[in-house]
């Protein structure tokens, strides 16, 4: 495994309006989802704001017109009941043979608010929706449950995803709350934007959330960055490839080792992040594996090359 790029899709703006998004044109985004896979990008984000429908729609285009690109969707706890969001996730999965992801974004509902009783209730509806996701991923038999969400008879899932395995999640948050879900159930952690240093002190704060699971060695990071001028809640990256590939490189060093790029929003400008950036950083790492049997969710540590 290596360092990964997701591609973050936007607009493409000029200074009088808005053009067409990303998945606008059906034929254009086959184009530009196979361009995305030929530069390298391990993945693209899915994040429509049309929701979980809008957003299976656009999943199911990227996985089945593209051959090796993982698909990353944004998807909210509490949209859709457990047990049918687990079957169509698990079916999706299978149509890319274990090319699919989920994010999990805080919940529109507090993104402005300062109610912690809400952020608290909202936090263990997410805990309680993803710990039933995993089981009806991995039970090999119906269940019921009953929770203080969620109440489910004869749960099950007969189509598993890929691989027989959890599909992989990406969390994030800075509470203690959510550092504590997020140690429980992510496979990757969405770092905010930050400073060397304070990305460094989350990293650690994030591996000791994730000791009481036994996942330390196993959570991986994931950082939003944006090329040229920076609009977005992203680390901004300007100047030629070869600087911005020793910025990357410096938060690899810390632990980063997925990066959610923003700002590719024209072909020439994927051609030329994908032939100078992608190469020279994952050239500057080398991968140190053990040699025991490859699994979906298995931890490397990387190692720069001097």
């Amino acid at each position: 495994m290596q360092i990964d790029f997701t591609h973050c899709p936007g607009g493409v703006a000029d200074k009088d309006e808005l053009h067409s998004s990303f998945f606008s044109d059906t034929a254009i985004a086959v184009q530009r989802l196979r361009q995305l896979e030929s530069a390298g990008f391990s993945r693209v984000l899915i994040d429509d704001m049309g929701g979980l429908l809008a957003n299976m729609d656009l999943a199911s285009l990227a996985l089945r017109s593209t051959q090796s690109i993982g698909v990353l969707v944004s998807h909210w706890p509490g949209i859709v009941a457990p047990v049918v969001a687990a079957r169509q996730f698990a079916a999706f999965d299978q149509i890319g043979s274990g090319r699919l992801a989920l994010r999990v974004p805080p919940s529109r509902d507090l993104r402005e608010t300062n109610d912690d009783s809400g952020l608290v209730a909202t936090l263990g509806r997410t805990d309680e929706y993803l710990m039933l996701l995993k089981r009806l991923w991995s039970n090999a038999q119906p269940f019921d449950h009953e929770g203080l969400f969620y109440r489910i008879h004869g749960g099950f899932v007969p189509m598993k995803a890929a691989e027989g395995a959890a599909i992989p999640l990406q969390l994030g948050g800075l509470s203690g709350s959510a550092l504590k879900i997020a140690g429980r159930h992510a496979d990757r952690f969405e770092l905010p934007v930050g400073g060397f240093d304070d990305t460094l002190r989350l990293i650690e704060r994030v591996r000791v959330a994730t000791e009481p699971f036994g996942r330390a060695e196993r959570i991986r990071f994931s950082l939003p960055v944006h090329v040229g001028a920076c609009g977005h809640q992203a680390w901004q990256l300007t100047g030629e490839p070869q600087h911005v590939a020793s910025v990357l490189a410096g938060f690899v060093e810390l632990g980063v080792s997925d990066f959610i790029v923003h700002g590719l929003d024209d072909a020439d400008a994927v051609e030329t992040f994908g032939r100078q950036v992608i190469p020279s950083l994952r050239k500057a790492f080398r991968r140190h594996e053990p040699t025991q049997t490859r699994q979906r969710n298995r931890p490397v540590v990387l190692r720069r090359v001097v």
